[in-house]
């Protein structure tokens, strides 16, 4: 087996500052002592182990949090969800995954198997690459270690970054070279083993396991088993949900839009990771901005066909933000997503495909409907009736299909009309009829006409009280223009009559 360790060692700090891209000088404190501390408070000389009062003494105008264990749970498990796209095989937290003496103090961690995996992806050095990439984008810091079991990667991930041990004998000598409180069983002993001239795990498997068991406990004994892979080790393996939501609070009050685009995006990633499990694409989704006394101002995003890119969403989603006035300060943010279908794998093309096209057209139709509203991005749609001017309508469009089938949308030369032989119909009509002069019984537009063909006869629109008798020809002029033109058959009760243009060819 190939197991991947990974270990977190700023969660308690990034679970609180993921949410702004410049954070002020943050300090977390467990039980009136520092836990963590950015690099901004750490320059004030603030260090994790120190006394509260220390801390606010040194650095006043700091920002002090109580560590919160449940925020660190949430986003463990939010990371091993998103895993799941590389693995079905993920398990978190690493010490309750793998050791019998987790508890709450237990270094936060996530393990995952990837042996079968490593083809798909690239090789382990190309997984190991999009894991670190991913989990950076989403806001946190990792130290990655791969092992044949999964306790010893994950005990490895927490002392060297980066270290591989592809065989049991590398793993035996790489873990034999850390010290001995690696191992949670032998911290509450770390005075004792000291004092015996146990230092390095190398030290306490060479102590008598029998003695050990009496003296440290049983458990002990198992932890370096499972790390060697001595003993089996029981998982809870993380299951994707059925449905997704994610929520982030803020870490400040934010009263402009454009300013939640950073946190915004950690959820889109969220997102576009649990589609990715569910071997699935969203069309729409929804970005909840929660105040404190106003309700939620909710954006409603839809894709112009299923996606689960999240450059894409988050452009769409940016595209919204900046012409957004928020209510009122927003505290956190929530992001669901229900329009979810299936989404086949797409396989990699040696030349553009009419896919691709359709992609491109479609990230265009997104973007203009949420910056100028789905009612103002139209387009052209044939209507049963031979009358040039109601042949066709504007209607919104509602997705990239409707584009691509649209009148002329696939065509070079002019469209055709679906009702039989007539002649060709130029793209540019005028939106009334304008009647012409007749000079020596021809049509005459700025100068003789010159018919070429026709005519092609029009007699409907009794029905609705606009009745028209035409005949049309295709003309031309002196300089080689093509016109389309008619000819009323019969006087118009408003006494209009003769000749008319109707529209022009390119």
């Amino acid at each position: 087996m190939v197991w991947i360790g990974l270990y977190f060692p700023a969660l308690a700090l990034e679970v609180f500052s993921t949410s702004l891209p410049i954070a002020p000088a943050l300090i977390v404190c467990d039980q009136h002592k520092v836990q963590q501390a950015n690099l901004a408070a750490g320059a004030l000389g603030v260090q994790a182990g120190m006394k509260r009062a220390t801390a606010q003494a040194l650095a006043p105008q700091s920002l002090f949090l109580e560590r919160e264990r449940s925020k660190e749970q949430q986003a463990l498990w939010s990371i091993a969800v998103w895993l799941l796209q590389f693995t079905p095989s993920v398990s978190h937290p690493g010490g309750q995954a793998v050791s019998a003496q987790a508890s709450a103090d237990q270094a936060p961690g996530v393990v995952l198997e990837v042996e079968a995996s490593l083809s798909l992806f690239g090789g382990l050095q190309t997984l190991l690459t999009r894991i670190r990439s991913g989990i950076i984008a989403l806001g946190y810091s990792l130290q990655a270690a791969v092992a044949p079991t999964a306790y010893g990667a994950w005990l490895l991930a927490q002392h060297h970054d980066g270290a591989i041990a592809q065989s049991p004998a590398q793993l035996n000598a790489r873990l034999s070279a850390l010290p001995a409180h690696a191992l949670p069983g032998a911290r509450p002993h770390e005075a004792v083993l000291k004092q015996i001239g146990v230092h390095k795990l190398k030290d306490l498997l060479q102590l008598p396991r029998p003695g050990m068991a009496r003296r440290f406990g049983k458990a002990l004994l198992l932890e370096m088993d499972q790390a060697l892979g001595h003993q089996p080790q029981a998982f809870d393996w993380t299951q994707a949900p059925m449905q997704f939501a994610a929520k982030l609070e803020l870490l400040a009050q934010v009263e402009y839009a454009e300013a939640l685009g950073f946190a915004a995006q950690r959820l889109i990633l969220q997102l576009s990771g649990w589609l990715h499990v569910q071997h699935a694409a969203c069309t729409q989704f929804c970005l909840l901005i929660k105040h404190d006394d106003r309700p939620d101002t909710a954006l409603h995003l839809s894709l112009s066909d299923a996606s689960r890119d999240a450059q894409r969403m988050g452009v769409l989603l940016n595209e919204k933000l900046q012409s957004l006035r928020l209510p009122a300060p927003a505290l956190a943010l929530q992001l669901s997503c229900d329009a979810v279908q299936p989404l086949a794998p797409q396989s990699a093309e040696l030349f553009p495909s009419p896919t691709d096209k359709r992609e491109s057209l479609g990230r265009l139709l997104e973007r203009l409907q949420n910056r100028l509203g789905r009612e103002h991005v139209r387009t052209l749609a044939l209507t049963h009736d031979h009358r040039p001017e109601v042949a066709y309508r504007m209607e919104p469009v509602q997705s990239v299909q409707q584009l691509v089938h649209a009148p002329g949308a696939s065509q070079i030369e002019e469209p055709q009309a679906p009702y039989g032989p007539h002649l060709p119909r130029p793209l540019w009509l005028l939106p009334q009829p304008v009647a012409l002069s007749e000079r020596h019984h021809r049509p005459w537009w700025q100068g003789p006409l010159h018919l070429l063909a026709g005519p092609e006869r029009i007699e409907t629109g009794w029905w609705d009280g606009h009745l028209v008798q035409r005949d049309y020809f295709v003309a031309q002029d002196d300089g080689h223009v093509l016109y389309w033109i008619f000819r009323e058959r019969l006087p118009k009760p408003d006494g209009q009559s003769g000749w008319f243009l109707q529209g022009r060819f390119g």
